[in-house]
């Protein structure tokens, strides 16, 4: 059943190819539906642990896949996004349709992976429909190329990491291996030198993608100038948290230990450095851009602090903020659509010009900042509480985030939606019954799992405290191994 869901979506972008330009649409909408069914059907019939694994090797590479809760609402994420962006966005082309279904059997494939050869090579042809899709329909291909410059860089520190990793792993065992289940077993150690270097590798490269300051320069212009589908769809694949989650915690947790100040330190300067940014924005997009790079931070935090609330709240945070900063792009497109602009100072009175979209923009609004009964609040609460066992003092700078959106998110719904229009402007707009059902699932989504999310989070603790337990392992024998140096006059 997961690799019908991994390869479902790479013979539908196939079998695009021979669509019609006015048949792209329906076909997009129906088989993003049912790859989505699919994807809740598993996740459904998941009960603990890794499921539904299976395992194919030829030479030295290996074809293993297999998920965990984590992954799967993961995955559940960016099927749901992309059937609510079939359902919303115009589809200008087939070649659309084929990128969007290449980067969902891209997504699909990362997340089972088992192999870090295999999440390397879905997460490196990820940039092609990423790329076409910029360059094609953008209007600055400048930001494209930048975004390609920068994943490019960062994906071959990463493929260094893995090939050392393999070497040690072959260094230990006369064989080489790339299987992640492997890797984390406690009789691989891999020496606090060699951490260093791996652990370099990998956060660069996810640090770049997440993006965390200072990696996230790339990220502002391509939110903003890119079309609203890769937009949406860059806010709801979670690549690089995830990455940090596989490799980088039970991997090289003493590194992670040894830089973790640095560390958190970066993830609140990008809070606090987006947040203010976008307190200044006079365009949406952009505004909305920097707010996702802001919340980003917090998801990054969360998992560095290593507890199982930071872990269980990033990955809650990270499928909340897919659903709402998805949804805010989803908005700000709808009034472009209409009005032809971005620009904030445009916009009057929408409270009374389009009641309905005021209700639906509020909802998501008021997520964002992370107001309690909503599904943001869950997960940026235990993030918070996670990092105040650590370390208050990062805790209540990281709480600023709070302060700083609720500021910025709360004028510019004053702005746009209560402040009278100085022009005579009666022309009300009305959404479209397509529209209607995107915004009411998103809505019902953020109030639901606000008020209830003991379903979702009682799943991904269980797999947060799995990999907990592979750390803990790992820091035993690494412990060890320091005395067994120390005897040894190493």
């Amino acid at each position: 059943m997961l690799n019908l869901l991994i390869f479902f979506p790479f013979f539908a972008a196939l079998a695009a190819l021979f669509l019609k330009k006015e048949e792209g649409k329906f076909f997009a909408v129906l088989v993003s539906f049912c790859i989505l069914a699919l994807n809740v059907f598993l996740l459904y019939k998941y009960q603990e642990g890794i499921a539904y694994e299976f395992e194919f090797s030829f030479l030295m590479a290996s074809y293993h896949i297999g998920v965990d809760a984590i992954a799967l609402y993961l995955m559940l994420l960016c099927s749901l996004m992309i059937f609510l962006s079939f359902v919303c966005l115009d589809i200008p082309d087939k070649s659309v349709v084929v990128s969007i279904f290449l980067l969902e059997f891209c997504m699909m494939g990362l997340f089972a992976s088992l192999d870090a050869i295999l999440f390397y090579i879905f997460w490196e042809f990820s940039l092609i429909p990423l790329i076409y899709l910029i360059g094609r329909y953008s209007n600055n291909y400048k930001a494209g190329i930048k975004f390609f410059v920068y994943a490019f860089c960062g994906s071959m520190l990463m493929l260094l990491a893995i090939i050392y990793t393999g070497y040690l792993y072959f260094k230990s065992f006369g064989y080489w291996s790339f299987d992640l289940l492997q890797w984390y077993k406690s009789d691989f150690f891999i020496p606090e030198n060699a951490q260093n270097l791996i652990f370099i590798g990998f956060f660069i490269a996810f640090a770049i993608k997440s993006p965390l300051f200072p990696f996230h320069t790339w990220a502002p212009s391509v939110y903003a100038k890119s079309p609203t589908l890769v937009s949406v769809m860059l806010v709801s694949f979670k690549m690089a948290p995830f990455g940090m989650i596989q490799f980088i915690l039970p991997l090289t947790v003493d590194a992670l230990n040894h830089y973790y100040s640095i560390l958190a330190i970066l993830c609140i300067v990008s809070i606090l450095y987006a947040g203010f940014i976008a307190f200044k924005s006079k365009d949406l997009k952009e505004l909305i851009a920097y707010s996702s790079i802001s919340h980003l931070g917090v998801v990054m935090l969360g998992i560095v602090s290593i507890t199982n609330d930071g872990l269980s709240g990033s990955v809650f945070y990270m499928f909340a903020h897919g659903i709402v900063t998805g949804g805010l792009f989803l908005l700000a497109y709808m009034l472009y659509q209409r009005y032809n602009t971005y620009e904030i100072s445009f916009y009057k009175n929408l409270a009374k010009k389009a009641p309905l979209y005021s209700v639906f923009f509020g909802i998501l609004m008021f997520s964002s900042i992370s107001l309690p009964l909503t599904i943001s609040f869950v997960g940026e609460f235990l993030i918070l509480q996670g990092i105040a066992s650590v370390n208050l003092w990062y805790a209540l700078l990281a709480g600023i985030v709070i302060i700083l959106g609720a500021i910025y998110m709360l004028n510019l719904y004053r702005d746009m939606f209560f402040v009278p229009s100085t022009q005579e402007d009666k022309i009300e707009f009305k959404l479209k019954s397509g529209e209607i059902f995107v915004l009411s699932i998103l809505s019902a989504l953020v109030i639901y799992f606000g008020i209830a999310p003991s379903y979702i989070l009682d799943q991904i603790s269980t797999s947060a405290n799995a990999i907990l337990e592979v750390i803990q392992i790992k820091n035993v024998v690494l412990e060890n191994q320091k005395i067994i140096d120390s005897i040894r006059g190493l």
